[in-house]
Protein backbone atom coordinates (compact mmCIF):
# COMPACT_ATOMS: atom_id res chain seq x y z
CA UNK A 1 0.00 0.00 0.00
CA UNK A 2 1.35 3.23 -1.22
CA UNK A 3 0.26 6.67 0.68
CA UNK A 4 0.33 9.02 -2.25
CA UNK A 5 0.15 12.05 0.09
CA UNK A 6 3.84 10.74 0.94
CA UNK A 7 6.06 13.58 0.43
CA UNK A 8 8.95 12.13 -2.27
CA UNK A 9 12.10 11.60 0.46
CA UNK A 10 14.41 8.42 -0.92
CA UNK A 11 17.15 7.04 1.12
CA UNK A 12 20.61 5.56 -0.63
CA UNK A 13 19.07 2.31 0.87
CA UNK A 14 22.30 0.34 -0.18
CA UNK A 15 24.69 2.65 1.52
CA UNK A 16 22.25 2.82 5.08
CA UNK A 17 21.99 -1.22 5.03
CA UNK A 18 26.11 -1.25 5.16
CA UNK A 19 26.50 1.58 7.50
CA UNK A 20 23.50 1.45 9.69
CA UNK A 21 25.26 -0.30 12.72
CA UNK A 22 24.56 2.24 15.30
CA UNK A 23 21.10 2.22 14.36
CA UNK A 24 20.94 -1.46 14.60
CA UNK A 25 22.91 -1.52 17.81
CA UNK A 26 20.07 0.15 19.48
CA UNK A 27 17.26 -1.54 17.95
CA UNK A 28 18.39 -4.68 19.35
CA UNK A 29 18.56 -3.78 22.84
CA UNK A 30 15.04 -1.97 22.64
CA UNK A 31 14.12 -5.94 21.07
CA UNK A 32 16.04 -7.79 24.33
CA UNK A 33 13.35 -5.66 26.25
CA UNK A 34 10.08 -6.19 24.28
CA UNK A 35 8.14 -9.35 26.38
CA UNK A 36 6.51 -10.55 23.00
CA UNK A 37 4.28 -14.45 23.14
CA UNK A 38 5.53 -14.77 19.56
CA UNK A 39 1.61 -14.45 17.89
CA UNK A 40 1.64 -10.74 18.11
CA UNK A 41 1.13 -8.36 14.94
CA UNK A 42 3.67 -5.38 15.17
CA UNK A 43 4.33 -2.54 13.12
CA UNK A 44 8.13 -1.60 12.68
CA UNK A 45 7.59 2.07 12.01
CA UNK A 46 11.07 3.22 10.00
CA UNK A 47 11.88 -0.33 8.74
CA UNK A 48 14.41 0.74 6.48
CA UNK A 49 16.06 -1.53 4.64
CA UNK A 50 14.50 -4.40 7.04
CA UNK A 51 17.39 -5.55 9.29
CA UNK A 52 16.05 -5.09 12.61
CA UNK A 53 12.42 -6.17 10.75
CA UNK A 54 14.20 -9.57 10.45
CA UNK A 55 15.28 -9.22 13.88
CA UNK A 56 11.79 -8.85 15.05
CA UNK A 57 10.35 -11.16 12.90
CA UNK A 58 12.63 -13.89 14.69
CA UNK A 59 11.18 -12.55 17.45
CA UNK A 60 7.26 -13.48 16.51
CA UNK A 61 7.59 -17.07 15.17
CA UNK A 62 3.64 -16.96 14.42
CA UNK A 63 3.40 -12.86 14.37
CA UNK A 64 3.01 -10.81 11.49
CA UNK A 65 5.11 -6.99 10.91
CA UNK A 66 3.61 -4.30 9.03
CA UNK A 67 6.59 -2.70 7.92
CA UNK A 68 6.38 1.15 6.86
CA UNK A 69 8.81 3.58 5.86
CA UNK A 70 8.53 7.29 3.72
CA UNK A 71 10.74 6.19 1.52
CA UNK A 72 10.04 3.60 -1.25
CA UNK A 73 13.86 2.60 -2.15
CA UNK A 74 13.98 1.35 2.01
CA UNK A 75 11.02 -0.44 0.69
CA UNK A 76 12.40 -1.98 -1.77
CA UNK A 77 15.61 -3.15 -0.12
CA UNK A 78 13.45 -4.37 3.12
CA UNK A 79 11.37 -5.90 0.37
CA UNK A 80 14.28 -7.72 -1.09
CA UNK A 81 15.79 -8.52 2.12
CA UNK A 82 12.91 -10.05 4.21
CA UNK A 83 10.60 -11.73 1.21
CA UNK A 84 12.76 -14.70 0.60
CA UNK A 85 13.21 -15.00 4.68
CA UNK A 86 9.59 -14.63 5.94
CA UNK A 87 7.14 -14.80 3.03
CA UNK A 88 3.48 -13.74 3.80
CA UNK A 89 4.36 -12.92 7.63
CA UNK A 90 5.73 -9.16 6.20
CA UNK A 91 3.58 -6.78 4.47
CA UNK A 92 5.17 -3.07 3.53
CA UNK A 93 3.82 0.13 3.59
CA UNK A 94 5.01 3.30 2.12
CA UNK A 95 3.65 6.12 4.01
CA UNK A 96 4.58 8.91 6.61
CA UNK A 97 4.05 8.11 10.10
CA UNK A 98 1.93 11.27 11.16
CA UNK A 99 -0.71 10.37 8.05
CA UNK A 100 -0.30 6.49 8.45
CA UNK A 101 -3.86 4.55 8.29
CA UNK A 102 -4.36 0.72 9.06
CA UNK A 103 -6.57 -1.36 7.80
CA UNK A 104 -6.28 -3.67 10.96
CA UNK A 105 -5.46 -3.35 14.54
CA UNK A 106 -2.17 -4.06 16.01
CA UNK A 107 -0.69 -5.58 19.02
CA UNK A 108 2.32 -2.95 18.81
CA UNK A 109 5.12 -0.22 17.31
CA UNK A 110 8.47 -1.10 17.28
CA UNK A 111 10.53 2.20 16.36
CA UNK A 112 13.91 2.90 17.20
CA UNK A 113 15.73 5.40 14.98
CA UNK A 114 12.82 7.13 13.21
CA UNK A 115 11.62 9.80 15.26
CA UNK A 116 15.24 11.71 15.92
Amino acid sequence: MNDPSVPHLEWEAEAYHRLSDPQFSWGLRVLEDLELSGDEIVVDAGCGTGRLTAELLKRLPRGRVIAVDRSQNMLRAAGEYLRPLFGERVRFVRAGLQTLRLEESVDGIFSTATFH
